[in-house]
């Protein structure tokens, strides 16, 4: 059954001036806040490497949370190699970050583990294009038979998602699909769609104005939802349906119910 869960720290307060960063100051009640409000799970993200999901104490005390309120940490974003990218990295750092990860995902039963290719870490030129493949498949042969769906979140195309998937080396390899930035960089679903079903693991819902729109509500921008309503069923290895939607400085847990009641109605029709 495909999860409906919400990226961490869109139930509190925002650190500093990152708008999407791990809630150190609040992680644990936001699990209790997302089954008051009836997601079904959350995106853990990871932010440094001083993230506590890292430490054993801390990773054993969320499962103890998770199997008190219910909710699974459906995927796991590795948002740190957005700001330092896996192919900048040096192999011993990114390989005790992997080795992490998947003690966590072994203990939490996490099926989807996300890496950035976009923004700071995106593909911009062949060399990057080399780099991102080669460490891509290196990381795929350490993770194989612990991690179930390695995805990647990229700017690229759909049309370059799907020549790199294509690479034999990215075997197994999935793309998490973004719906508000696909709107703002004027692609369609539906190229996702037809070009490798089989290849979304996860959508991120978000809705952005198109030209590169920023963030607004479900609703108001020219993000395709109703074509995820209509179509996630078509995707034989979805893992999860994660809100990353619009958040206020203050008033962040009514943002955040508005946009599940919004999307759950628009899924509800198809149902």
């Amino acid at each position: 059954m495909v999860k409906v869960a919400i990226v961490q720290g869109r139930l509190s307060s925002q650190v500093g001036d990152r708008y999407q960063f791990f809630p150190i100051h609040s992680w644990r009640s936001e699990f209790e806040k997302a089954a008051e409000l009836g997601f079904d799970g959350v995106e853990w993200i990871v932010s440094d490497f001083t993230n506590p999901i890292l430490d054993k104490a801390s990773l054993e005390e969320t499962k103890k949370i998770c199997d008190r309120t219910g909710i699974v940490v459906s995927s796991i974003s590795l948002d740190v190699l957005m700001y330092h990218p896996a192919h900048t990295q040096k192999w011993e750092d990114l390989n005790w970050l992997l080795e992490r990860i998947c003690e966590t995902v072994a203990l939490l039963g996490t099926r989807r583990v996300s890496i950035p290719v976009e923004e700071n870490s995106s593909i911009d030129n062949p060399d990057d294009a080399q780099q991102v493949v080669s460490v891509l498949g290196k990381i795929l042969r350490v993770v194989k038979g612990t991690i179930p769906l390695l995805s990647i979140e990229t700017d690229l195309s759909p049309r370059n998602i799907n020549h790199l998937l294509k690479r034999t080396e990215l075997e197994g390899l999935g793309v998490l699909v973004d719906v508000g930035n696909a709107a703002a960089n004027g692609f369609s679903l539906s190229e996702y769609l037809q070009l490798f079903p089989d290849k979304i693991y996860g959508f991120h819902i978000k809705d952005r104005g198109p030209l590169f729109g920023v963030n607004c509500p479900l609703g108001t921008g020219a993000a395709e939802l109703d074509v995820v309503a209509q179509r996630f069923k078509e995707l034989p290895r979805l893992n999860d349906i994660t809100l990353q939607s619009f958040r206020s400085p203050n008033n962040y847990i009514q943002d955040a119910k508005q946009a599940l009641s919004f999307f759950r109605e628009k899924l509800g029709k198809v149902l």
